[in-house]
């Protein structure tokens, strides 16, 4: 009998799902791993902070919110520090704005400078009170530093690839000395962090290298993984969508 531990994350429209080979069924020698440079280290911290935050896209926001890219007007690019202070204070008065709205402020912040002119990716809930949208709040509360620019977020309700953009986007800047934030991305504290569920299964040959969707979902086949764990062990990982991701009065549910 072969046993596998299968670990799933519900992430809004998205199902996760992580085979591998507990540790109380370990058996044999792993699969060489040899000694890994600083450089390969860094790729799976990578790979690892997108998957985290991979989950929090897709657990918190739906098809038509928005992905926000604010920038600044040449003439008045403003240092780190005070970046940091204005992009605060805009989130504030934005939060003040949902507030009279009756709607809850839920976002995901990246600033980066390294790579081009400073700028921050703002994913945020959209909404409309009848009279103005997220969009004209943000025009307002940006106003004189430069152009926000809008990018809705996809029907399918799966941003993993927004996800290892932003971090590709922060991987140097967040680990400079004089970075005034000293982390990759900062969100609003009402998100939800998805946790794991996990079992253990038995069965007589392995789990299948090709698996199949369950019913109500489809595949991703770019994100199908077979391969080993840091370890050097078996491990699997994919993701499936739901075929009905529902429309714009759709909010995520927990877990």
């Amino acid at each position: 009998m072969y046993r596998y531990k299968q670990i799933e994350y519900r992430c809004g429209a998205v199902l996760e799902v992580i085979r591998c080979i507990p540790r109380g069924s370990r058996k044999g020698a792993p699969c060489e791993k040899g000694t890994k440079s600083k450089e390969d280290m860094n790729r799976a911290n990578m790979v690892q902070a997108a998957r985290k935050l991979e989950r929090k896209i897709n657990a918190n926001f739906r098809p038509g919110d928005l992905h926000v890219i604010l920038t600044y007007r040449k003439e008045a690019r403003p240092g780190k520090e005070e970046a940091q202070k204005l992009v605060k204070k805009f989130l504030a008065d934005l939060r003040s704005q949902y507030k009279r709205a009756g709607e809850p402020l839920k976002y995901i912040l990246v600033t980066e400078y390294r790579r081009a002119a400073i700028h921050h990716h703002l994913i945020i809930n959209h909404i409309n009170d009848g009279k103005r949208t997220t969009m004209d709040y943000i025009r307002m509360a940006w106003k004189g530093r430069g152009s926000p620019k809008f990018v809705q977020l996809y029907d399918d309700g799966e941003y993993s690839d927004l996800a290892e953009y932003l971090i590709k986007e922060t991987e140097k800047t967040f680990r400079e000395d004089d970075s005034p934030t000293k982390q990759r991305y900062s969100c609003s504290r009402n998100l939800i962090d998805p946790k794991p569920r996990s079992r253990i299964r038995k069965t007589k040959t392995g789990w299948s290298l090709d698996p199949k969707p369950r019913k109500g979902y489809y595949l991703l086949p770019d994100k199908l993984y077979n391969g080993f764990d840091r370890m050097g062990y078996p491990y699997q990982r994919y993701l499936m969508v739901r075929l009905d991701v529902p429309g714009s009065g759709w909010r995520p549910a927990a877990g």
